[in-house]
């Protein structure tokens, strides 16, 4: 008895080694089919994924922060005024803002103890912001946190720092501190939130910021 290849093309008027070249494509067209769509299942959630960063990134403008810095790379940094690895990371950055470039967006949170909210509220408050963040950094106390005195935050300000904490929740699916957002210069966007990585982690980071 014949194949079903053979019989079928018999039907058709095809020679049968035409007809069993045509049946040893056909699982090859099938697998190409199926890796196209395994591709495409995989590629569109990291798509997906970038598009979300890109609308967070474009949110973080309007975000209320304490800016450091003029230069074409942009960093945002959420960071808890009594978290002593942000802290770390902002003398770290500080320390690369000239020779990388910078603009360093400090976005202030509060919710890690109880005198977090009134300390970035203070810090918010502040007549001169840059001065009073570089005073608080200066002499920050790692029992006690960032050395300013809290205070009850205005309407205003309780305002933004609630958005604040939403833009950071967003980025990291929960509250967390601290985080850096930046765009590579592919530009893709990028959330770190390993805590306060070594000068030279940073270095490589900031080397490859979109400028």
């Amino acid at each position: 008895m014949s194949p079903a290849p053979t019989h079928n093309a018999a039907r058709k008027g095809l020679a049968p080694a035409k007809a069993a070249s045509v049946w040893r494509v056909i699982p090859i067209a099938l697998g190409l089919a199926a890796f196209s769509v395994s591709a495409w299942a995989h590629g569109a959630p990291a798509a997906a994924k970038q598009a979300r960063r890109l609308a967070l990134y474009r949110a973080l403008a309007g975000a209320t922060a304490i800016t450091a810095g003029h230069g074409p790379r942009i960093v945002y940094d959420f960071f808890d005024p009594n978290c002593p690895y942000c802290h770390i990371l902002y003398e770290r950055l500080r320390g690369l803002i000239g020779p990388y470039h910078l603009t360093v967006h400090e976005i202030p949170v509060g919710y890690l103890t109880s005198s977090s909210v009134g300390k970035a509220a203070a810090l918010l408050e502040a007549a001169h912001k840059r001065a009073a963040l570089r005073a608080m950094e200066a002499h920050y106390s790692w029992k006690t946190g960032g050395s300013i005195a809290p205070r009850p935050p205005s309407p205003a300000v309780r305002h933004e720092l609630a958005r604040n904490l939403k833009l950071d929740t967003r980025a990291a699916g929960f509250p967390l501190v601290p985080i850096l957002v930046y765009q590579k210069t592919d530009g893709t966007i990028r959330i770190m939130n390993s805590g306060a990585p070594p000068v030279w982690a940073l270095k490589q980071i900031l080397a490859g910021i979109k400028g």
